[in-house]
């Protein structure tokens, strides 16, 4: 393998869905890649069959457990043991999960590993990778957030409050690196059609139709070019953005009888 200059970006997430996404567009962009995700055997395999594709570039395959305490400071070592000339110029926080229940009925290690992924791995490894990339003048951290960040969905307590997290986290940080150099960015998607989700193939195909879902690979495509752009609070597609216009307007007497239907159509706990 010849490693053609020290540019590296780091996904999380990187194993599948939208994360894997980010790998291979960030390949086609020259960077090598470091993949994080949950198994070392996902990564390994997803990081084999990038180099069969780009056998010019490096990916290093990190399986970490990001609802860990220490998992950001382990994600950073490893980075520093196993490449240590690598210059991490972008960092994209993808990695998520997404617990549809109501939050009385979910299990205590399950909210902890939610806010740990979601929110203290986001913004610890922003905290790492950083201060390297302000020391150069040039870098893109883009963090993930979701529609859900304006919405108070009650089965998705988890999801929503932690996602408005790293909307105004980011917005901060976006702040703090203004003319260093460090463009800092965070997207709004609605639904993506990725595991996360879990929708049936019907029903994958009805919400892509109504335009309330997009495949994970146009969700990369909007996220990278708007990142390179130095832009960020990007809505993608027009029903969300109605929706997002229509958030101020919920009130509990409308969420309530939304949180029964729904609860009963798709027997959430």
């Amino acid at each position: 393998m010849q490693q053609n200059c020290k540019r590296y970006a780091l996904v999380t997430g990187g194993s599948s869905g939208m994360g894997l996404e980010y790998v291979k567009m960030l390949a086609e962009r020259g960077y090598n890649v470091i993949i994080v995700a949950l198994f070392q055997h996902e990564t390994d395999e997803v990081a084999a069959r990038m180099a069969e594709l780009w056998p010019d570039l490096d990916f290093l395959s990190v399986g970490m457990d990001l609802s860990s305490a220490d998992a950001p400071r382990r994600v950073f070592e490893t980075i520093a043991r196993e490449r240590p000339e690598a210059e991490i110029e972008v960092l994209i926080n993808n990695a998520g999960m997404l617990h549809a229940m109501h939050f009385r009925n979910m299990a205590p290690e399950k909210i902890s590993s939610i806010i740990m992924v979601h929110n203290h791995a986001t913004a610890m490894l922003c905290r790492y990778f950083m201060p390297s990339m302000l020391e150069r003048g040039k870098g893109y951290i883009m963090n993930i957030s979701s529609l859900a960040a304006w919405f108070p969905f009650p089965f998705l307590t988890t999801y929503a409050s932690t996602k408005s997290f790293v909307r105004i986290f980011t917005r901060a940080l976006r702040t703090e690196c203004r003319r260093t150099g460090v463009k800092v960015s965070s997207i709004y998607f609605g639904a993506v059609d990725t595991p996360l989700v879990g929708l049936s193939p019907r029903l994958s195909r009805i919400a892509r139709g109504l335009g309330v879902m997009i495949t994970p690979q146009a969700a990369a495509r909007r996220a990278l070019r708007m990142m390179f752009h130095g832009r960020s609070g990007r809505i993608p597609g027009l029903v969300n953005k109605v929706a997002w216009l229509a958030a101020p307007l919920i009130r509990p007497w409308i969420i309530g009888p939304l949180d029964h239907a729904v609860t009963k159509k798709f027997n959430l706990k």
